[in-house]
């Protein structure tokens, strides 16, 4: 027997799960101390909770806003971000870009090695490379094209890679909090609205999101996708905005509409994640996995913390890593918006991290697979 939630329904159930997680982690020290995500938290309660109705019933969550609030989030990164963002960030978003394609090319190097060790022949090689752990969970059709069949096992590597990726970030800043000044974080203000301003700041986010739907109607989505849209309007609109005066945008008020768009969609994509895949890994792709998680903590601990130099800003960086270099996006911004909550906020790490790890990784990524295979 199948039941399938309409979208309210499914919203109302995600934001109960996800009230479960701030819970949780607030009741179980370990979890906060760890960093470990509340959306991960909450959506691994709601999937387990699912999983185990499964022999009575099987529910289906209406996930059609997903995307509507990923591209909300990233409408907000691009409405944080002034002239002085812009230019101060851009140069450290392309050296993260650098770095991002660099890992990706050794996570290939690293499977082909070990594919030929464990006896698994090209597609062995192909489906524990940057094609199952990079970016995002979406190239099952590149799979596929390049001559792939166990559609299985790319799932269970995913699935594990999602849940040590999202894990590891915390590892990750944990390492690196002590080495790092942290003065220069920011506890974002509350952010109380006027009779007028929840209108406006909806319709400008409103605005952001519809715009940044339009290069994917008008064929040009392979390229720009809702992600890429809502950040790059984003930031016209805010550049449009500071020029003429007609509205200011006030940061705790951005802060507050784009992390409540994040959570919603951190804990659907947690709770909607097909947890029984993991019953598919083998002995073999379990051992890629962890060396494959050695070389994105190692990259993240010393190459990021040497280029970047020892301050916050590098451990932050670091520690959004993790997330989509081994499994998808959203384990990234679950992390960091953990950290930012417990430790204090830094604004130039938005800009850096989540259009990388979540859009221009996922455009070169395709092109670097092919490359090897």
């Amino acid at each position: 027997m199948t039941y399938s939630f309409n979208t309210i329904q499914s919203i109302a159930i995600i934001l109960g799960f996800l009230l479960v997680g701030y819970t949780l982690q607030k009741k179980i020290p370990s979890l906060k101390d760890n960093f470990v995500p509340a959306p991960f938290i909450g959506g691994l309660a709601c999937g387990v909770f699912m999983l185990a109705l499964t022999p009575y019933i099987t529910i289906q969550l209406d996930t059609s806003l997903m995307v509507v609030f990923v591209a909300g989030f990233f409408a907000s990164v691009g409405l944080r971000s002034n002239k002085t963002v812009i230019s101060q960030g851009f140069g450290k978003q392309m050296l993260f870009l650098a770095i991002v394609v660099g890992l990706a090319f050794l996570q290939n190097v690293v499977s082909i090695g070990l594919a030929a060790a464990f006896g698994l022949g090209r597609e062995g090689a192909l489906l524990h490379g940057s094609l199952a752990f990079m970016g995002d969970a979406g190239l099952g059709p590149l799979f596929t094209e390049l001559g792939g069949v166990s559609l299985p096992l790319l799932g269970g590597v995913s699935t594990l890679a999602v849940i040590v990726g999202t894990l590891l970030g915390g590892q990750v800043f944990r390492c690196l909090q002590g080495k790092a000044d942290l003065s220069s974080t920011i506890k974002p203000p509350a952010a109380p609205f006027g009779p007028m301003e929840p209108l406006k700041y909806l319709f400008i986010f409103g605005l952001t999101v519809g715009l940044g739907f339009l290069p994917l109607q008008n064929g040009l989505g392979k390229w720009i996708t809702p992600i890429g849209g809502a950040f790059l309007f984003g930031l016209m609109v805010r550049l449009v905005l500071d020029k003429t005066k007609w509205f200011e945008l006030q940061v705790p008020h951005v802060n507050l509409i784009g992390n409540f768009s994040l959570s919603l969609f951190l804990t659907f994509v947690f709770a909607t994640l097909k947890w029984d895949t993991i019953a598919k890994l083998t002995a073999s792709s379990i051992a890629i996995t962890v060396v494959q998680t050695a070389l994105v903590f190692l990259v993240a601990v010393f190459v990021i913390r040497k280029l970047y130099g020892n301050n916050a800003l590098a451990a932050y960086i670091a520690t959004g890593l993790p997330g989509f270099a081994l499994g998808i996006p959203a384990s990234t911004m679950s992390t960091l918006q953990c950290v930012s909550e417990n430790m204090g906020a830094i604004p130039m790490v938005l800009f850096v991290v989540p259009p990388v790890g979540a859009w221009l990784i996922a455009l070169l990524n395709p092109y670097i697979i092919q490359l090897f295979f």
